[in-house]
């Protein structure tokens, strides 16, 4: 009787019976006693011994047999409803569960049935080992009315679907560029009317832009259908919260009892979904937190009633769709989070210094927390004492590229709030560049895009900073924490792009090169030789076709806060250094002369300084250089020509051009200026723009 097919059908019936043994064994501890609830139990466990006897499974019939009987003895009143009942039943229920699966897949598992069966028959279950489950094949079941496929198999199908949209964006834009090309193939016809085949040219221009609106429209349609395709792929890794929430009442049930404790776990949002692969990472760090809320954070009764607080404490765990995230709520009502306890633990651990701990404010100490091997028991215990705990909790959250925030109230408890996506097959992204290299950064890190001038920049502790609506944020360059050389001739302009970026409740400005627009981003994994590479989770084809890959913020907020800053301010003072082609000193006493070369030089990029006698010449250039001077003769004071030969016995004036710019236009005055060291004599009579810029450049370029 044992067959294939009959083994598949009762693991599954199982499954569902199982579930409903635990789930209602629970509930009948928690809430007043029901003989419909009773019941309901009943009738699961004797359709186990029924269906186990038809598959000639004799010791999984026996247990379910015996629970049966038990359960019939608490129905009728014989038995009343104890903690040591429940835990009774609950062992029981995972042995049941431990012998189906060993029936289903094989293998060695180690349930002590006689243990078990004398357990229900006494009311006291010695301490056994709770059994392990037997490893199971992920193969494909059907059935009748419903299919079940492996979660691998799922995954594929949802991976090729996602390359089917990758193509279809890949279609849109080779139709978009030939229709360009059939633009500009019907101009360049415009011009040849009068040739010979005009006609027929024509004709097949006409046939190739037919062709191109039939391929747009394929392509719409072909768009349609993926997208449908990949919404209705999505559902199928879509899992309610409910389906791990029995565990996290089971595991905070045993705890809390373990410890003395009475603790009440409420779920609201049970219905929410969640990718799989999220969910997948959402519960180890769930039972962690739970597991920290009960030992950490919830007193016994005792201190409860001399806090004035009820003697059961309260653990709620809330879910909601907001946008396209769901946001997860953990709130306890024990003694919260000490920040100054934290900071001494972690000074002592050595994870961080005592400077560094006094310069953290409570809000961010709390996060201490979630350090790798941070912990503030003394000893280890099978519950905690090792630090691994929020430290599993920050590196799922990370991998969900999700985002968490503590805060807690000493005396009055603690919230955890987590916002992760819908689904990681599929994210919201803005496209940027840095360096030449583009990337992808998931939107909801994005809090705002910025143009910032060199006015915008401050300096505060030696570091660069921009004020960002009242808050003081570090600037940091994109590129220098990847490492990316610079580009040739990629000097500043006038205003640089800074994107704000948000990570558990902490803020920076990245300097990048350009942003893009924003695409919903189909995301492939890195591969195992590059999983680990740091600053990326992933990458992306964007709709061009061309690879992007995905920035990881966790990793960039994890060096960028310690990490050094941007030197903005020197590289726009450089920047606008090179754009100068050179300072000069205008020297004239008739102010229109004086403001049309000031204008003439400026206009073309000097840096032009004046004076109005021979007397502020010299005085300005004993404190600045100059790498020309443009004289007038004639001034009151000394004059040009003396100027010029002052400026030659000077040390750092002795090779600098002087241009003589005057009305004196005799062959002698020509030649005096020659003699006393200047380059260029121009004559104010033939003066013209032309000519001193000309005169300018041979100079100094």
């Amino acid at each position: 009787m044992k067959t294939k097919k009959f083994m598949e059908i009762f693991a599954r019936e199982a499954e569902e019976h199982l579930q409903v043994l635990r789930r209602g064994v629970l509930v009948l501890e928690q809430e007043e006693f029901s003989r419909e609830q009773v019941h309901e139990l009943l009738r699961s466990a004797h359709t186990l011994k029924g269906s186990a006897r038809m598959l000639d499974l004799g010791d999984l019939a026996r247990v379910a047999h015996q629970m049966e009987s038990l359960l019939k003895d608490l129905e009728e009143g014989r038995r009343p409803v104890s903690p040591e009942l429940a835990d009774l039943l609950l062992v029981s229920t995972d042995a049941l569960e431990a012998l189906v699966a060993q029936a289903h897949s094989g293998g060695e598992v180690a349930v002590n049935v006689d243990a078990v069966l004398e357990g229900l028959e006494t009311g006291v279950m010695q301490k056994v080992a709770p059994p392990a489950p037997a490893a199971t094949e992920p193969e494909a079941r059907t059935t009748g009315e419903s299919v079940r496929t492996s979660v691998a198999q799922l995954d594929r199908m949802f991976n090729l679907l996602g390359e089917t949209l990758i193509v279809r964006r890949s279609f849109g834009e080779r139709g978009r560029q030939l229709g360009q090309l059939l633009g500009r193939l019907d101009g360049f016809l415009g011009g040849l009317r009068k040739a010979e085949k005009y006609r027929q040219l024509k004709g097949i221009l006409d046939d190739f832009q037919r062709l191109s609106l039939d391929l747009e429209g394929d392509t719409l349609d072909l768009g349609y259908l993926a997208e449908e395709l990949h919404g209705g792929a999505m559902q199928l890794r879509m899992v309610p919260l409910e389906s791990i929430t029995d565990e996290m009442q089971r595991a905070v049930r045993d705890l809390a009892r373990d410890q003395g404790k009475e603790v009440e776990l409420l779920v609201r949002g049970e219905q929410v979904e969640l990718d799989r692969t999220i969910l997948e990472a959402a519960k180890p760090m769930f039972l962690h937190m739970l597991r920290n809320a009960v030992d950490h954070g919830i007193e016994v009764p005792e201190d409860r009633v001399l806090a004035g607080k009820p003697e059961r404490g309260r653990v709620e765990l809330a879910a909601r769709y907001e946008g396209g995230f769901v946001h997860l709520t953990l709130k306890d009502d024990g003694q919260g989070i000490d920040p100054e306890r934290i900071r001494e633990v972690a000074v002592e651990r050595r994870l961080i210094t005592a400077e560094e701990a006094r310069g953290l404010s409570d809000e961010e100490a709390v996060y201490l927390i979630l350090r790798p091997g941070f912990t503030t028991r003394t000893i280890i215990t099978d519950v905690s004492g090792r630090g691994v705990g929020m430290d599993v909790v920050k590196t799922n959250i990370d991998r969900v590229k999700g985002n968490l925030v503590i805060h807690s109230a000493p005396g009055e408890g603690t919230e955890m709030f987590l916002q992760v996506p819908l689904t990681l097959a599929v994210i919201a992204g803005l496209v940027v560049e840095c360096e030449g290299e583009t990337f992808a950064i998931p939107l909801h890190y994005i809090s705002e895009i910025l143009r910032l001038s060199e006015g915008d920049i401050l300096t505060e502790g030696g570091r660069e900073v921009v004020r960002v609506r009242g808050a003081t944020l570090p600037l940091l360059s994109l590129g220098d924490i990847l490492g990316l050389p610079r580009r040739q001739g990629g000097g500043l302009g006038g205003t640089v792009t800074v994107l704000v970026l948000s990570f558990r409740e902490q803020q920076l400005a990245c300097l990048i090169s350009r942003s893009g627009g924003v695409q919903d981003l189909v995301v492939k994994g890195m591969g195992q030789q590059l999983k680990s590479v740091e600053f990326f989770s992933g990458a992306t084809i964007l709709g061009d076709g061309s690879p992007a890959l995905i920035l990881s913020i966790p990793d960039l907020f994890g060096v960028g806060l310690a990490g050094k800053g941007t030197r903005l301010r020197q590289e726009f003072a450089a920047t606008r250094e090179e754009a100068l082609r050179g300072r000069v000193l205008v020297v004239d006493d008739s102010i229109t002369t004086r403001t049309m070369e000031k204008n003439i030089l400026q206009t073309q990029g000097y840096d032009v300084t004046v004076a109005i006698s021979g007397e502020e010449a010299l005085a300005k250039v004993a404190g600045a250089e100059f790498d020309l001077v443009v004289t007038d003769v004639e001034m009151p004071g000394i004059d040009g020509f003396e100027l010029t030969r002052r400026l030659r016995e000077l040390q750092n004036y002795a090779e600098v051009p002087v241009i003589i710019v005057t009305s004196r236009a005799s062959d002698d005055d020509r030649r005096m200026g020659i003699e006393v060291g200047a380059q260029a004599y121009i004559v104010k009579g033939s003066f013209d723009q032309g000519t001193l810029l000309q005169t300018v450049e041979t100079l100094i370029g």
